[in-house]
């Protein structure tokens, strides 16, 4: 496929939609929306806060399911699967696609993919969507659409309802997540400030500065010739001892300045400050978390994330009829690939008497790969457990339920 023909290939023909105009919003027609993200790529902190977000997001793996009566199946729709868990468009692995739709969440707090389908309204492919403008309209039935203006200028208008459109601090605007402009503003400019603070201080800790007193009346042209003099003796090229020379026609007085090293703790305010925004801890950027933070991470930062992406794949995806009867979407993780061994074992311990763990589930709780066919599929549970209806029967292989009880037993006629 060639890349000149991107938006052929993936958004439908352009139809003739005629009767469009802007959409009113209650609080008027703010339905203008230019993603900003004040070139807060271009600052390190907020790169690595975001890539260990998307890391971490990254190991979510969607899943289509049956839920009937309560109960999980496993739906049968090979093709909707393999394009969740594996290829969600011929372009992007499946964590290719979570990765960038979540980096674009944070950056923008707004994510945007367009569902692809074929003629039937099959799901074909899904992709993220990276624009520089995007106007809201409507038609005269109050149909919902969305034109986008890319970079390369061309421009394309989809229904609404053809996007998942996820967003963060959802709370000014009616459609879209706030754009972050003066609060993340604020901090890359802090963050900013003081690396220029700190760039200074290295330039100009070896520099000398002082007066020169010369003896007596001197002309200014002997005044200038006197004085590269000196500064080439100092700080020219061939002079590396730092220790420069002046005949007696004139004398050095230094100038001394209270240049102090740069504190290390502003930088960590700066930096700290990034973080909050993101919601993430320093550990966590460097890699060096522990249990306990990696559950705080996953509970304030992954697990909302998967919950909003579970909701919107499902109601995007699936038709009100399908979703009645019981297709979803869920974002799953394996949350115990972070605990350490001693954890792993309690965990099991807890499960497998309960009858609550399959064994290829015990496997890779561990790491090891699973046993094919249905050996690992089988539950594994601990006969020291039974139900209190069933204790008699397990300890003596007679049912106290039983009418009659013993007295059913035949008995020895009588010599």
């Amino acid at each position: 496929m060639e890349l000149r023909s991107m938006l052929q290939s993936i958004f439908k023909k352009p139809e003739n939609r005629v009767g469009l105009s802007r959409i009113k919003l209650l609080d008027g027609y703010s339905n203008d929306y230019i993603p900003w993200d004040g070139n807060a790529l271009k600052n390190a902190t907020v790169v690595n806060c975001i890539d260990t977000i998307c890391k971490h997001a990254s190991k979510l793996h969607p899943h289509h399911i049956v839920r009937k009566n309560g109960t999980i199946v496993e739906n049968k729709d090979d093709n909707l699967q393999y394009l969740l868990d594996t290829r969600p468009n011929w372009l992007m692995t499946s964590s290719d696609f979570i990765e960038k739709i979540i980096a674009q969440y944070y950056l923008y707090n707004n994510l945007f993919v367009y569902i692809q389908r074929n003629a039937k309204g099959a799901v074909t492919a899904l992709w993220p969507v990276k624009f520089n403008d995007l106007q809201l309209l409507e038609d005269k039935n109050g149909g919902m659409y969305a034109k986008f203006t890319f970079g390369s200028g061309e421009e394309t208008t989809v229904p609404y309802e053809e996007l998942i459109h996820i967003r963060r601090h959802y709370n000014e605007d009616e459609v879209f997540g706030n754009p972050d402009n003066y609060v993340l503003k604020e901090d890359l400019n802090l963050l900013s400030s003081v690396k220029v603070a700190i760039i200074n201080v290295v330039r100009n800790f070896n520099k000398l500065r002082g007066i020169i007193n010369l003896q007596g009346v001197v002309r200014p042209e002997d005044q200038d010739t006197l004085w590269k003099k000196f500064v080439n003796s100092f700080a020219g090229p061939s002079n590396g001892s730092g220790i420069g020379i002046m005949d007696n026609r004139g004398t050095f007085q230094q100038l001394t300045t209270d240049n102090q090293t740069f504190d290390s703790s502003t930088m960590d305010f700066a930096r700290d400050n990034i973080y909050q925004y993101f919601g993430i801890s320093k550990d966590m950027v460097s890699g060096k978390y522990k249990e306990e933070d990696y559950q705080a991470f996953y509970e304030s930062v992954i697990a909302p994330i998967a919950k909003k992406l579970s909701e919107e794949f499902t109601h995007k995806l699936f038709t009100q009829k399908e979703r009645g009867f019981g297709n979803e979407i869920v974002f799953e993780t394996n949350r115990f690939s972070y605990m350490s061994t001693a954890s792993k074992v309690k965990i099991a311990a807890a499960m497998i008497p309960a009858g609550a763990i399959k064994r290829n589930e015990i496997r890779e709780l561990f790491g090891y790969a699973g046993l094919p066919g249905k050996e690992g599929e089988e539950i594994v549970v601990s006969l020291n457990y039974v139900k209190s209806s069933d204790q008699s029967l397990y300890q003596t292989g007679k049912d106290s339920h039983k009418k009659g009880g013993d007295e059913d037993e035949p008995k020895d006629d009588d010599a």
